[in-house]
């Protein structure tokens, strides 16, 4: 099955299955090695009694195209695609017995070959052997004269690196028992800060103790842990309703407080912070005098007109009107 599929190799005449496969389509892939481009080739497929039922789809198929290929409407387009033809042969199951015990009797030959191999092959590796030990003897004094080989590391960075190995197994032997001879830095640092915690605690409660004052109680792991998971809830809550509001009710419920404040303080609020919850807070608010000009004691306001510095012949503007307008 790996060369089934994607190998165009030339001048293969012949495929041979000693397995039917399980599937028709890994069938047609394998014989397709041979007989490509228009060439001729042959397959040969072993078949047992529990593959038949595939060969039985093999050969319908190539009877269906077979017979579209003969029709006299389609025989110039699929002259090309014209199936192959198709033999089958039963073996006798004599036959298949007779093999069967032939193989069977060669088999003691088969095994005495293999024996042979092996103390042949035991006999080369111990002839390498003797020739190593034979160069070793004869060389002894030149191949103790080279240097010696270092690939990555010199004997110095070798024992450095020893001594560094020794070193952290006698501090890691050191701190077995204490449980932190496996911590990471950011576990070991929160370690080292909570004892200093707990010390700095104890400290403190028995200088109350000393003191004569009653010892307040001692925040420990649990009760920080308790704490910052009722935080958690009591955020989660706010988030949670926070959400299922509208923008309506938001500013339902700023202008609730607003007033709560006002009636608080005694006066109304005035300023940025009076605004709605899209920040605007003079659209549809009244409007609002921010400046005015003073009363007089008739009621009127004063138009204080600024003294101009020109002379004129015909008209005064710091003359005052008459009570008609002229």
């Amino acid at each position: 099955d790996l060369a089934a599929r994607g190998l165009d190799i030339t001048g293969v005449q012949a495929v041979v299955n000693f397995e039917m496969p399980s599937q028709v389509d890994t069938y047609v892939h394998r014989i397709g090695r041979t007989a490509r481009a228009g060439r001729g080739g042959k397959s040969c497929t072993l078949i047992g009694e529990g593959r038949r039922y595939l060969m039985k789809e093999v050969i319908k198929d190539a009877e269906d195209k077979r017979r579209k290929a003969e029709s006299k409407k389609n025989r110039a387009a699929d002259k090309r695609n014209a199936a192959g033809i198709i033999r089958s042969r039963t073996i006798p199951p004599a036959v298949v017995s007779h093999y069967v015990a032939k193989i069977a009797s060669l088999e003691p030959h088969v095994e005495e070959v293999l024996t042979a191999e092996a103390v042949a092959r035991m006999d080369r590796i111990a002839e390498m052997e003797a020739m190593r030990v034979e160069n070793i003897i004869a060389h002894t004094s030149e191949i103790k004269a080279r240097p010696q080989r270092e690939w990555f590391a010199s004997t110095k960075q070798k024992m450095s690196v020893k001594e560094a190995a020794a070193e952290k197994q006698r501090m890691i032997a050191e701190k077995v028992g204490t449980g932190m001879h496996r911590m990471t830095r950011k576990k070991r640092r929160a370690r080292e800060a909570k004892e200093e915690a707990l010390q700095m605690q104890e400290e403190m409660r028995e200088e109350q103790v000393e003191m004569g004052r009653r010892p307040g109680q001692v925040v420990t792991e649990e009760s920080m842990k308790g704490s910052a998971r009722a935080a958690k809830r009591q955020e989660a809550r706010k988030e949670k309703e926070h959400s299922r509001k509208s923008l309506y009710d938001e500013d339902q419920e700023r202008e609730s407080k607003r007033k709560q404040r006002e009636a608080r303080d005694g006066k109304k609020r005035k300023g940025a912070f009076a605004t709605d919850a899209m920040g605007d807070g003079s659209l549809f608010a009244e409007e609002k005098i921010a400046f005015g000009a003073k009363k007089n004691k008739v009621g009127e306001n004063e138009a204080a007109t600024a003294a101009s510095r020109y002379k004129f012949s015909e008209f005064d503007p710091n003359m005052k009107k008459k009570k008609g307008g002229k």
